[in-house]
């Protein structure tokens, strides 16, 4: 329990001071960033969900309990938030990670 909390504490702390860029490796951990990033924007969970046509207590579950949520709910709040998921191979930063793909007119363009 306290090597997760302490784990949270430093990815915010490294995404504070690395412009943006967080590495989230679990449900909980995108889900503090996602209730701090609401919070930051001064937006309640009534409105976030109001945005994208949750009700506030999914907002409120997925913030509590990220493991029980669906995959759309989590694609719902983060249009609400203007954000984007991205993957990439661990221990690669995202601009090696696409120089290893294939070339930018091959790669998907549809939004979700």
């Amino acid at each position: 329990m306290f090597y997760t909390q302490l784990r949270i504490i430093l990815n915010l702390y490294d995404f504070a001071y690395k412009k943006n860029s967080m590495n989230i490796t679990d449900a909980k951990t995108l889900s503090i960033y996602l209730r701090d990033e609401r919070r930051r924007r001064a937006l309640s969970q009534a409105k976030v969900g109001n945005l994208v046509g949750l009700r506030q207590g999914t907002v409120s579950k997925f913030e509590s309990m990220p493991k029980k949520v669906q995959l759309d709910t989590l694609f719902r709040l983060l249009s609400a938030l203007d954000l984007e998921l991205s993957v990439k191979p661990k221990g690669k930063s995202t601009e090696d990670a696409y120089s290893d793909s294939a070339p930018a007119a091959d790669k998907w363009s549809e939004e979700w």
